[in-house]
């Protein structure tokens, strides 16, 4: 079953619309055990002996193609017991890219000619599926960037190749330059270089074209709400779904562009209480299944986007009976995503696979592109 959510539209006229540029800040805690990147997800990038932890990852709707990014980091790690400790810049009396063992990551960074020391910090533009869209890149203290074509978010970790010994952390700063729009109403005037000339020539005034802004809907989400409809995706979705609701469907009307998802609020599941969209961090569930073999939505989420947690916040694109026709993803803290052709909707609900006890709702909003 599919709960459909109706929203109605408003042509809008603007006129005047100058551009102004301004920044928003993430940050991050940086492990010294995370790796730069995901080996499984880039198999001929490998490097060291795949001992680490994951890559912090920083996915934000305004990391989009041509933005510059600044990249700032503070703190100290040591890469191993006896080794010195070393700021954002690691060890600069060790600046080959191999080590005792194998590469570290900054043997696929030779493009940019200059040292990178073991334990440096270091990053890489990574797809949804957290695929290195781009050459990976030196950061240290501080380093400026320009968001390339295909990436969705930001990957980083230590350049290192044995990571399991590695402890501290660096605390990191991603400051994003944030295009806004201020819009000013008034009349235009018509031009008197682009009349005709002559006598008879007359001055119509100029109409200005309505220009199209975004759409933004606003959901209630229940606690016990699937992600999908588990009856129509059984054959490509399979999940278990006792006591589940039926999903929410935000209507998409324009199969382009990309949507930004954002939630706020605390939900309640038995055994836990005050879980945000993120999910229960206490819980880790990835691509687990129970015990008796349902599987969570998050089985079928990009891996660039584990680690994902019971009861979080999950979305897929569906067609108009409510079949998913693209890879389902977690929120987290807010995520930008391109819609597929085929979408006419998006799903909401959550990482479960017994929905029986949950309580409260999340408020979401859904940022859609322009009609």
């Amino acid at each position: 079953m599919v709960k459909l959510l109706l929203r109605s539209t408003a042509a809008v006229a603007l006129l005047a619309v100058p551009a102004l540029v301004s920044a928003k800040t993430v940050k991050v805690r940086v492990d010294a055990k995370s790796v730069p990147w995901n080996v499984r997800a880039n198999p001929t990038m490998r490097f060291g002996i795949n001992d680490g932890r994951p890559p912090t990852l920083v996915l934000d709707p305004a990391i989009k193609v041509g933005t510059t990014i600044t990249i700032s980091a503070k703190g100290s790690t040591l890469y191993g017991p006896g080794s010195p400790l070393n700021g954002p810049d690691g060890d600069r009396d060790w600046y080959l890219d191999r080590g005792n063992v194998d590469f570290f990551p900054s043997h696929y960074m030779r493009g940019y000619n200059v040292p990178i020391y073991r334990s440096q910090l270091v990053g890489a533009f990574v797809s949804a599926d957290g695929i290195v869209v781009s050459s990976p890149f030196p950061i240290g203290r501080e380093a400026k960037v320009v968001v390339p074509a295909g990436a969705a978010g930001i990957s980083l970790g230590l350049n290192d190749e044995v990571y399991a010994d590695n402890s501290g952390s660096l605390d990191v700063s991603i400051l994003i330059a944030v295009g806004t729009v201020t819009v000013e109403e008034g009349e235009v005037a018509p031009n008197d270089a682009a009349q005709p000339a002559g006598p008879t020539a007359s001055a119509a005034p100029a109409t200005p074209a309505a220009e199209a802004t975004v759409q933004r809907v606003t959901v209630t989400l229940d606690a016990a709400t699937a992600p999908w409809d588990p009856v129509a995706n059984a054959g490509i979705l399979p999940i278990g779904a006792k006591g589940a609701k039926p999903t929410v469907v935000v209507p998409i009307e324009v199969p382009a562009g990309k949507v930004v998802i954002v939630a706020e609020g605390t939900t309640d599941i038995p055994g836990a209480s005050g879980i945000g969209a993120g999910g229960d961090t206490k819980k880790t569930i990835n691509d687990t299944v129970t015990a008796d073999g349902q599987r969570y939505p998050s089985f079928y989420v990009p891996k660039l986007l584990y680690p994902a947690y019971r009861h979080g916040l999950v979305v897929v694109f569906v067609d108009a009976k409510g079949v998913a026709v693209s890879r389902p993803f977690m929120v987290g803290k807010g995520i930008r995503l391109p819609i597929p052709d085929k979408a006419e909707g998006l799903a909401l609900g959550f990482n479960d696979t017994d929905f029986t006890g949950n309580t409260g709702t999340l408020k979401v909003t859904v940022e859609l592109p322009p009609q």
